[in-house]
């Protein structure tokens, strides 16, 4: 009787088994994306040629505020297709990979095929009664070897696997730009409640206030010399008189509207317009925008007295003691105190300046 050489075929063939999918699907797959990368490379480009143009119009606090969020549009736009390009290179090494395991599989499929069908054709031509027996003990031994060298290349190549997808996950984009059209502010909670994020046009906040902006007391219960009486009733020493009378103009703004491009101390200011109004009350002139005003002493965080600035790209605010800031915040706000910070909506921090000094 002929040896069934298919029985012994069958653990090599299940474990190649293991290696089948749909390739054709995982190769659409990466064409698609590898045309997505192309297409938001091509995108990122435009965008930043059309930003640069654009804010070439602006000057001021609202041209820093633009160039920033434009940045943030263009830099997610290069990371989203630097994720598109990656994840489509990791289908094309997986689908690589899961073709060579197939072909090595394939490969010890026919060798063993080779040599059984040799040892059944030696045996069925044999004229010894225990040939046959032997050979299928022979056959069987060759066929358990096989599978086993078979699941081993099945497993190397799902740990493989596994790592390419591990890979693919650390490269997935981590942020998407701030939520809001560009030129405009999302602090990230809305407009409402105790809400104090955000600002249009060079304005600021991105720390929580405790509670709607703080009105201004009648301006003699600000102090004097170099004393600053605060809203919540603490009293504060700045370095200097001329840092006090800075501090305590700006104190006495508390709940003048933002208005964008303001310079009004009566109708409305922006955040750089309080801090130059602030200053000139202490005869000390600053310049107009935000990230200009970066004059005076540059002092580290951890020595930061009543009457400094703490400048960013594009916002500034005043410090005026026990760890609060004044400033104008944003369109639809008014000048207020809030806890210090030192973030502000992602624009990068110029630092911490004593224009007094």
């Amino acid at each position: 009787m002929a040896i069934d050489i298919a029985s012994y075929e069958a653990p090599i063939k299940e474990a190649g088994a293991k290696l089948q999918g749909d390739t054709g699907a995982a190769n659409q797959a990466q064409g698609d994306l590898s045309s997505l990368s192309q297409k938001l490379t091509t995108f990122s480009t435009q965008h930043q040629g059309e930003a640069t143009r654009l804010q070439s119009n602006w000057v001021g606090d609202r041209g820093d505020l633009f160039g920033v969020k434009a940045k943030e549009h263009t830099d997610a736009l290069d990371e989203a297709s630097n994720w598109a390009g990656k994840t489509a290179q990791t289908i094309g090494d997986a689908t690589s990979l899961i073709q060579q395991a197939q072909q090595e599989v394939t490969k010890l499929l026919a060798e063993f095929d080779a040599d059984a069908q040799t040892l059944a054709g030696a045996a069925a031509s044999s004229q010894d009664p225990g040939a046959e027996q032997q050979a299928q003990a022979v056959i069987a031994g060759m066929s358990a070897k096989y599978a086993k060298e078979a699941a081993d290349i099945v497993n190397s190549a799902k740990s493989r696997l596994t790592d390419l997808l591990s890979a693919m996950a650390s490269t997935a984009p981590s942020s998407a730009p701030v939520s809001g059209p560009i030129g405009s502010r999302s602090g990230g909670g809305g407009g409402g409640g105790g809400h104090s994020g955000g600002g249009g046009g060079g304005g600021g906040g991105g720390a929580a206030s405790s509670g709607p902006p703080q009105l201004s007391p009648p301006s003699d219960q600000y102090g004097s010399g170099t004393q600053i009486k605060l809203p919540n009733g603490q009293t504060v020493n700045a370095p200097n008189e001329r840092a006090a009378i800075a501090a305590r103009a700006a104190l006495s703004k508390l709940g003048l509207p933002y208005v964008w491009g303001g310079t009004n101390p009566n109708k409305g200011m922006d955040c750089s317009g309080l801090t130059q109004w602030a200053y000139g009350q202490a005869g000390i002139g600053l310049p107009r925008t935000a990230h200009t005003q970066t004059i005076g002493q540059k002092v580290d965080i951890n020595d930061i007295q009543p009457g400094d600035l703490i400048i960013w790209s594009g916002h500034v605010a005043m410090y005026v003691g026990d760890g609060m800031v004044v400033e104008e915040p944003q369109p639809g706000e008014s000048c207020h105190v809030v806890p210090m910070r030192t973030t502000n909506c992602g624009e990068p921090l110029l630092g911490v300046f004593r224009p007094s000094a």
